[in-house]
């Protein structure tokens, strides 16, 4: 059986900048490419219109102090770096991809992005286009319409979990509003930087000469979804115009923490119902019954809060005899002990699938800024280590009739209905 070792560690060392900040990084010298994350305390919570939040960690990156968006394209594209952003509810991060041989040239331009980005008028009326054009053309996919259907069923269409911008947000979108939320939230004292790659001693003098001037807040503000309250089970059906099939989402909001040891158990019981190819809804809905390509359960950890689904995208025609095949599936998770067999594989799954997330030093250090985002720590690594080792059947079980009962479910259909 495999288990999770100690070396399978997710904590990266530990620098101070001038200003006090931590630098964390996660050094590699197998590799000539580094990776600079810069993360903020900036998702969609604090935004002042939709759309903010995206739209300014987008943004920023597009032309900064004297060089223009034109030039930083061809720059950036000259020596190969990538330049990736990501945004939340509560944070948004910025990754920098780059060979060492290019930090010279790299660091300063990265220097005025953050201190002086430009925001130009034309790149920012380009990407609200493109903006509209992807969320009209999510308003036609049944997959994005189950996920934003069941997220607003679980946290309601006023929380930053449960809303989802509109193609007339796009529009009425403003740039003086992407730079307010930009001056507010993206303050360069409030950085988390990490490093990853061929760190060395040159490249942490740089970073500290560059950012650890800046001056941290004293009152940024940061939210938690840890008191949202649960909503009653409901169901809700979504008929979409021209659709081939239907997405099926059924779960819930749990009323367990990440630091939880039940919550450790609970990966491995829904790892045993969809976690992997040979899964119980696998085996059902696509070996068996033939309704589906795939599906799968996950849990999604926010801060404070975490989500049970499952997912499934089959024809309109056999949406109720799938919506039902998974109701069996957690009765049968509630009626009947997992066989000691299935959990002892459901066990080498589950840490394999652990291993593999942490293979590598662009891997961990991806899987530490999630942690930073979610205040999740390596107590939920320890927390796992234990659940494989002892967690029983009847421990499985019990954690079922708890927390995933069929008549607990909220469930979300959008597409050919």
């Amino acid at each position: 059986m495999i288990s999770i070792p100690p070396s399978a560690s997710l904590q990266p060392r530990r620098h101070s900048l001038s200003n006090g900040r931590q630098l964390y990084c996660f050094p590699s010298d197998s590799t000539e490419l580094v990776k600079i994350d810069l993360v903020s305390e900036s998702g969609s919570a604090y935004q002042s219109q939709p759309l903010c939040a995206a739209a300014a960690n987008r943004l920023y990156t597009v032309a900064g102090g004297s060089m223009s968006a034109d030039a930083l394209s061809r720059f950036l594209d000259f020596r190969g770096i990538i330049v990736d952003s990501n945004n939340n509810a509560t944070h948004c991060s910025t990754s920098f991809y780059a060979l060492r041989r290019h930090l010279h040239d790299l660091l300063p331009v990265l220097d005025a992005l953050v201190h002086q980005p430009l925001f130009p008028e034309e790149d920012f009326q380009i990407y609200c286009r493109e903006r509209k054009q992807k969320i009209a053309a999510a308003q036609l996919r049944s997959a994005d319409m189950a996920r934003r259907l069941f997220y607003t069923a679980l946290f309601g269409i006023r929380h930053p979990l449960g809303c989802y911008a509109t193609p007339a947000d796009a529009d009425a979108l403003t740039l003086d509003a992407v730079k307010r939320h930009y001056a507010e939230r993206h303050r360069p004292g409030d950085l988390d930087i990490v490093l990853s790659g061929h760190v060395d001693d040159a490249l942490l003098a740089t970073v500290d000469a560059l950012f650890g001037h800046d001056a941290p807040s004293a009152d940024l503000p940061r939210t938690s979804f840890a008191h949202s309250p649960l909503l009653p089970p409901t169901r809700l059906d979504m008929p979409i115009a021209g659709a081939v099939q239907t997405t099926v989402r059924v779960g819930r909001l749990l009323p367990v923490a990440w630091d939880d040891p039940d919550y450790a158990q609970l990966m491995l019981l829904v790892t045993i119902l969809g976690g992997y190819f040979g899964s119980r809804l696998m085996s059902n809905l696509r070996e068996d019954k033939g309704y589906t390509y795939g599906i799968y359960a996950r849990t999604q950890i926010y801060r404070g809060a975490i989500v049970f689904y499952t997912s499934a995208d089959v024809a309109g025609d056999v949406a109720d005899d799938a919506e039902r095949e998974i109701m069996h599936e957690l009765q049968r998770l509630v009626d009947d002990p997992v066989p000691q067999a299935e959990l002892d594989l459901v066990r080498t799954v589950l840490a394999g699938d652990f291993l593999r997330s942490v293979d590598g030093i662009f891997e961990r250090s991806a899987r530490f800024i999630d942690m930073l985002g979610t205040d999740v720590t390596e107590l939920l690594t320890d927390n796992l280590r234990e659940a494989l080792a002892t967690t029983t059947p009847s421990d499985l079980q019990r954690l079922a009739a708890t927390h995933l009962a069929p008549g607990l479910m909220t469930v979300c259909r959008a597409g050919n209905l």
